[in-house]
C-alpha cells in the first residue's frame, strides 16, 4: 500500500511538473522570440531609414570631390602642395577633407582632432580602405558617430587617387544628423519592446566596436570578452548563469551593407531572468509533496495495522534464520501460530540440513586442495586486494623466498619486505592488473643461495561483481636453467664469430705466400692483425660478461652497447654511425654482442656496394623502433623469414635465431624489412616499459 501511494503521488507530481515545466518553457521562448524578432525588425527599419538619407546626399559628396581632385592635379598630385583649408571654404560649412595613405593613417586633415588616426586599428575597416586605395571611382559611406569627445554625426564618402597612393576622404556633418539619431534612438525604441516582456531584467546595446551606443564606453571584462566573440563569429550567443537564475543574450543584429565601408550591426544583450519560471515550479513540488506527505501518513497507518499480524511470526522465523546463519546448523526454525508459514518453515529445515552436509563436503574439499597446492614443486601465494595482506603461502614459497609462511601469512608487503622490493611489487601488481597477467623474469636475493633469478606469473582473480578480490602469485626459480642456456648461446655466437675470422686469417696467410715483395706481404699481414684483434675483443667481452653475469637483464644505453659492438669488427673502411638520442632499453647483457652479429652480417653479404651502416630510432605509438640499415646487397626477399630459422646457412649468410632469442628474453622483436638487391634493413620493435629516454 505504501508502494502504492508513493507511486501515484509521484506519478501524479512528476506528471503535473513536466506539463507546467513544458507549457512555461514554451511561453517563455515564444515571447522570447517575440521581442528577439520585434528588436531586430526596429534595428533594421532604423537602418533602412538612415540608409535612405545616406543615399540622398551622395550626389553633393560627389561634386565635392570634383572640387578635391582638382586642387589634387593642381599640386602635382602632391597631398603635401594641397591648399586643403581653400577646398574647405570651397564645398562649405560642414566638410571636411582627409588623405589617408597606403598605411590606413590619416596623414593631412582640415579636421585636427583626426590627425594621425590610424584604421589598422579597425582591422575590417582597413581592409575596406585598402580594397578603395586599389579601385576607381565614388565609395560612399554611411552617416557614423565620429568620436565620443564630441558626439557629432558625419556622413562620409571615399575615392581613390588615380595613382592608387591615396584614398581621398570628404566628411560631412550638420545638426539636422544629431536630432535624426535622436528621434531615431535605437535604445528608446528597444526599450518600449523590451517593456512588454516580463522575463526581461536588463538590456544594453553595443556596436560592431564592442561599444555602448549610448556614451562609447566599453564594458566590463567578462562582458567584452562575449562580445569580441559575438562579433567574431558574427551570431547570436547565450550564456546562462545559473547561479544567478539568469540567461544573458548576445542577440547579433547584422546590418552590414557591402556597397559601405562601415559597419551599422548592433549586439543586443538582453538579461533573462529564467527564477520566476522556477518559482512556479518550485511551488507545485511543494503543494505535491505536502499531499504526497498526508496520503503516505494515512497509507503507513493502514499498512501497519494490516501487516502487524504477518510481522510477528516473521520476526520469530527471522530470529531462528539468524541463529542458523552464525554456523549453528543444529538449530531448527521453531512454529508459529500462522498456518501461511508452516510450509516455510519445513523448507527452510530442510535447507538447513542440505547447507549442513554440503559444507562437510566444501571443508573436505579445501583440506585436500589445499594440501596438494601445498607440496607443488612451484611457489603459490595468495594475498587480498582489499588489505594487501597475504592468506596463503606455500612450502615452495618458503624455500625460494627463505621466509616461513608464519612469517608472512596476515601480513603485507611493506611489512615483510624491504622498501624498494615492496615498491616493486606493487607496480607489478597494478601492471597485472593492467594486462589481466603480468609474466616476467625478476632477480631477488637471498641469504642461503645469493643472486637468483624467479620466473613470476601474477594473475588477479576477480569476484563476480567483476571486482579485484585476490592477487594471485607463481615463483619458480630457474636461474641454473637461464644460466645454461645462456651461456649454450653466448659460446655458440662466439664460436661461429671466431671461425669466421680465422677463415678470415687463412686466406690472407695463403695469399701472404704468393707475394714476394716485402710490402705486399705486409699488407696480408696487417689485415690478419686486424682479424687476430676482432678474435682478441671478442674474448675479452665475452670474459667480462663472465664477471658481471650474464642472466638478469638490465637498462643498457644504445649508443654504447653499438660502439662496443664496433670495437669488435675486423680493421674497415665502412662508414658507421648512429643516432638515437641518449635512449636507454631494457635488454639482455649480450646487446652489444647482438648488435655485433648484425654487423657481421652486413660484411657477409653486403658485398662490393656496402659503403655505410646507419642505426636510427623513431617512436611509433607506444613502441621504440630501432633500425639497423647498410647500402649492401640485401637479403632475398624468400630468405627474409628463413633467416631467423635454426641452423640456417644460404651462402655469406648465417642465421640470426639466436640474436632473436636473445633479444626475446626482454620482449624484443626483431624482422627484416630490406630492399633486396639495395639495402638490409632490420627493424627492432621495443615494447611499452622496456625503453626510456636518459635524463
Amino acid at each position: 500500500m505504501i508502494i502504492l501511494v508513493i507511486f501515484l503521488v509521484g506519478f501524479m507530481t512528476l506528471y503535473d511538473y513536466i506539463s507546467l515545466k513544458s507549457s512555461t518553457e514554451n511561453e517563455f521562448s515564444n515571447i522570447q522570440n517575440q521581442t528577439e524578432d520585434s528588436i531586430t525588425a526596429a534595428l533594421r527599419l532604423e537602418d533602412t531609414t538612415t540608409t535612405i538619407l545616406d543615399d540622398q546626399l551622395n550626389q553633393q559628396m560627389i561634386s565635392g570631390f570634383a572640387v578635391l581632385f582638382a586642387e589634387y592635379n593642381r599640386s602635382g598630385k602632391n597631398p603635401a602642395s594641397m591648399n586643403l583649408l581653400s577646398v574647405k571654404e570651397t564645398l562649405g560649412k560642414g566638410y571636411d577633407i582627409y588623405v589617408i595613405n597606403e598605411s590606413g593613417v590619416i596623414v593631412y586633415t582640415t579636421y585636427p582632432l583626426e590627425q594621425g588616426e590610424d584604421f589598422r586599428s579597425i582591422p575590417y575597416f582597413y581592409t575596406y580602405l585598402t580594397k578603395v586605395r586599389l579601385s576607381q571611382g565614388f565609395f560612399p559611406d554611411r552617416v557614423v558617430q565620429e568620436i565620443p569627445e564630441t558626439g557629432m554625426y558625419r556622413k562620409y564618402a571615399y575615392q581613390p587617387t588615380p595613382d592608387h597612393r591615396y584614398v581621398m576622404e570628404i566628411g560631412y556633418s550638420t545638426p539636422s544628423f544629431k536630432e535624426i539619431n535622436n528621434r531615431l534612438d535605437d535604445k528608446d525604441n528597444i526599450a518600449e519592446l523590451v517593456s512588454v516582456n516580463p522575463y526581461i531584467d536588463q538590456f544594453s546595446i553595443f556596436d560592431i566596436m564592442g561599444r555602448s551606443t549610448d556614451d562609447y564606453s566599453l564594458p566590463d571584462n567578462l562582458t567584452e570578452t562575449n562580445l569580441k566573440q559575438v562579433i567574431a563569429n558574427r551570431k547570436t550567443m547565450e550564456i546562462d548563469v545559473p547561479s544567478n537564475h539568469q540567461e544573458i543574450r548576445y542577440l547579433f543584429v547584422d546590418l552590414k551593407n557591402p556597397r559601405y565601408g562601415s559597419d551599422m550591426s548592433r549586439i543586443v544583450v538582453l538579461t533573462y531572468n529564467t527564477g520566476r519560471v522556477q518559482d512556479a515550479l518550485n511551488r507545485l513540488v511543494f503543494i505535491h509533496v505536502m499531499f504526497g506527505g498526508c496520503a503516505l501518513l494515512i497509507g503507513c497507518v493502514l499498512a501497519y495495522c494490516f501487516s502487524r499480524r504477518m510481522t510477528r511470526p516473521i520476526a520469530k522465523i527471522a530470529h531462528d534464520a539468524d541463529i542458523i546463519a552464525g554456523g549453528n546448523f543444529e538449530h531448527r526454525i521453531g512454529t508459529t501460530q500462522a498456518w501461511e508459514f508452516v510450509i516455510l518453515e519445513k523448507s527452510i529445515n530442510t535447507m538447513v540440513d542440505s547447507l549442513k552436509a554440503a559444507t562437510q563436503k566444501l571443508n573436505d574439499e579445501e583440506i585436500f586442495h589445499r594440501n596438494i597446492i601445498d607440496q607443488m614443486p612451484v611457489g603459490i601465494f595468495l594475498k587480498k586486494m582489499d588489505t594487501g595482506r597475504y592468506i596463503f603461502w606455500n612450502r615452495a614459497s618458503e624455500e625460494i623466498f627463505e621466509r616461513q609462511a608464519m612469517d608472512v601469512i596476515g601480513r603485507s608487503d611493506e611489512e615483510i619486505f624491504p622498501a624498494a622490493m615492496a615498491s616493486r611489487i606493487k607496480k607489478e601488481d597494478e601492471e597485472a592488473l593492467a594486462s589481466r597477467v603480468e609474466i616476467k623474469y625478476t632477480k631477488i636475493t637471498t641469504k642461503t643461495h645469493g643472486e637468483r633469478v624467479i620466473h613470476m606469473i601474477i594473475v588477479p582473480i576477480y569476484e563476480s561483481k567483476r571486482s579485484v578480490r585476490y592477487m594471485l602469485g607463481i615463483a619458480e626459480d630457474v636461474t641454473d636453467e637461464a644460466i645454461t642456456v645462456k651461456k649454450d648461446l653466448i659460446f655458440s655466437i662466439t664460436r661461429s664469430d671466431i671461425l669466421d675470422q680465422l677463415a678470415v686469417i687463412m686466406t690472407y696467410l695463403e695469399r701472404a705466400q704468393l707475394k714476394t715483395t716485402h710490402e705486399a706481404m705486409q699488407m696480408f699481414f696487417d689485415k690478419t692483425i686486424g682479424s687476430v684483434e676482432s678474435i682478441k675483443n671478442q674474448i675479452a667481452y665475452e670474459g667480462a660478461l663472465e664477471n658481471i653475469g650474464v642472466i638478469t637483464p638490465t637498462w643498457q644505453l644504445v649508443d654504447q652497447a653499438f660502439a662496443e659492438a664496433i670495437q669488435m669488427l675486423p680493421n674497415h673502411g665502412i662508414d658507421i654511425r648512429i643516432d638515437v638520442n641518449e635512449i636507454e632499453i631494457f635488454a639482455d647483457p649480450l646487446l652489444p654482442r647482438i648488435f655485433f652479429s648484425l654487423l657481421s652480417q652486413s660484411f657477409r653479404c653486403g658485398g662490393p656496394a656496402l659503403s655505410k651502416i646507419r642505426m636510427t630510432a623513431c617512436q611509433e605509438e607506444e613502441s621504440l623502433m630501432l633500425i639497423y640499415e647498410d647500402n649492401g646487397l640485401g637479403i632475398p626477399a624468400g630468405e627474409k623469414q628463413r633467416i631467423f630459422e635454426f641452423g640456417y646457412i644460404h651462402e655469406n649468410m648465417v642465421s640470426l635465431f639466436l640474436i632473436r632469442e636473445l633479444l626475446g628474453f626482454t620482449g624484443i622483436t626483431i624482422v627484416e624489412t630490406g630492399e633486396p638487391g639495395h639495402s638490409m634493413r632490420f627493424k627492432i620493435v621495443v615494447p611499452k616499459g622496456r625503453f626510456r629516454y636518459r635524463k
